[in-house]
């Protein structure tokens, strides 16, 4: 009977104090959720990072995408109405159907870089708004019979559908690109004519297509003189330069003009010489590189290139005759 009663007393001695030891952790692990949840707002109801998403989402932007965002923009401090902001134009330009990707890459880059909020919306929102200005001008242009034809050709006519939608994408975002470097709509609805009319659609491919269209900004004298830029890249569209090379064509202008002193419109004109005699695309952008103009021979300047005979390209003011600058190469550049 006293081992009995010794037994119960033990056992009503020791388990309160069993008890408070397993609800002392699941105390403290419930304190820390709680604390998270006031810091985040995880699963608080009207929570306005949750509404930020929840918009992205219904505009076509992937759940993991605008996760990302938000977690980067409370990484750098930002409350919600900030972060509300700078969502507005990415979550708009989604929402119309157009390609939201480059909003987002430039708010990342801009987060990483420290950029100040405010900085970055007015980044975010010339790009909108460059995009929705580009629509009124790309969509009509990329359901010609031209362009169609060339897709087809390119796709061989299998998901023709996801091929226009990557080739609107593509030129939407060049032709944004050079409204914002400020060249008009009208410039540019005229080169798109161009390229239909000139038959460049029937002799190049989308991608080369659409780095014709962002690099016309970049040609020197392009802003003074769109006609000589549109010309020349309808050119060098029908001679076949890759994209990859007339994506070089603004640098190789410069590179021209440094050694020959020869204005844009010159080196314009002897590149379609050298076009009109055949010249392979590698050998053409390797003799504007060098600063030989015209193609030929070292020291020889056709007729209405140069500023004064036997000057402005193969020898360049204050240079020596020398083998880079002479006709052709050997090999195309890189060999």
């Amino acid at each position: 009977m006293k081992l009995l009663m010794r037994s119960k007393t033990k056992y009503h001695i020791n388990k309160p104090g069993l008890s408070a030891y397993l609800q002392f952790p699941v105390s403290l692990l419930l304190f820390g959720i709680l604390l998270l949840t006031a810091e985040y707002g995880i699963g608080q109801p009207g929570n306005r990072f949750q509404e930020i998403m929840d918009k992205g989402a219904e505009a076509g932007i992937a759940e993991e995408r605008m996760e990302a965002l938000i977690s980067r923009g409370q990484n750098r401090g930002l409350d919600a109405d900030e972060l509300d902001r700078l969502m507005e134009a990415p979550i708009s330009i989604a929402d119309r159907g157009l390609p939201y990707h480059p909003l987002i890459k430039k708010y990342m880059e801009g987060m990483a870089k420290g950029v100040p909020p405010g900085s970055i919306q007015q980044v975010l929102d010339n790009m909108a708004n460059g995009l929705i200005r580009s629509a009124d001008l790309v969509d009509p242009w990329v359901t010609r019979n031209e362009v169609q034809q060339m897709l087809e050709r390119e796709t061989g006519g299998r998901e023709i559908d996801a091929a226009t939608r990557r080739f609107r994408n593509q030129v939407l975002e060049s032709t944004s690109y050079a409204l914002q470097l400020g060249l008009g709509e009208e410039t540019l609805s005229g080169f798109l004519d161009q390229l239909t009319s000139e038959q460049a659609t029937e002799r190049s491919g989308m991608n080369a297509i659409a780095s014709a269209i962002r690099t016309l900004p970049d040609l020197p004298g392009a802003h003074d003189s769109p006609e000589m830029g549109s010309r020349l890249l309808v050119r060098v569209l029908n001679a076949g330069f890759s994209a990859h090379e007339i994506q070089q064509l603004p640098d190789a202008f410069h590179s021209a003009q440094f050694r020959s002193q020869l204005p844009a419109e010159n080196i314009a004109r002897g590149m379609e010489r050298q076009m009109e005699r055949g010249m392979p695309p590698e050998h053409i952008l390797d003799n504007v590189f060098k600063g030989n103009v015209g193609g030929g021979p070292p020291g020889f300047t056709p007729p209405g290139l140069g500023d004064t005979e036997g000057e402005g390209e193969g020898e360049g003011r204050g240079r020596g005759p020398g083998r880079d600058q002479g006709g052709p190469p050997d090999s195309p550049p890189g060999q």
